[in-house]
């Protein structure tokens, strides 16, 4: 876990509370280059300070640590909130107005975002086996 803290930290993708969620990790040469956490509210997850370090962006790790986690989850309904709302429609989300009360963040949380580039997205329901 302190990797992930300092990597989550390095990218700006850090929170209060983040050593209490689950996280995954993509690994190049047995060195951890980038995470994905989950934040799980029981109905729903959350997918959270998703990363890649800078120097290996551009080589499908992001993309290929997103679809492996989702891959184990095909039965639950997963949100996220993001400024990079592109790279997640190609990965299955759309883009939603509303969100589950527990997902509103807090505005001293998001103070350091660009609100305009704030999405709420959530895996397309033809991705969830139990979105009825």
């Amino acid at each position: 876990m302190p990797h992930v803290v300092r990597i989550a930290w390095r990218l700006a993708l850090d929170y209060p509370g983040l050593e209490n969620d689950s996280f995954f990790v993509a690994e190049e040469r047995g060195k951890i280059v980038g995470i994905l956490g989950l934040k799980d509210y029981g109905e729903f997850l959350e997918l959270v300070a998703v990363g890649v370090l800078e120097e290996y962006r551009e080589m499908g790790i992001g993309k290929k640590l997103v679809e492996e986690v989702l891959k184990d989850l095909s039965d639950k309904k997963v949100y996220l909130l993001t400024t990079v709302p592109g790279f997640y429609e190609k990965l299955g989300f759309e883009k939603v107005e509303e969100v589950p009360e527990a997902l509103k963040k807090d505005p001293v949380w998001c103070a350091g975002c660009d609100k305009n580039r704030c999405v709420a997205m959530h895996r397309k329901a033809s991705n969830n086996v139990n979105n009825a």
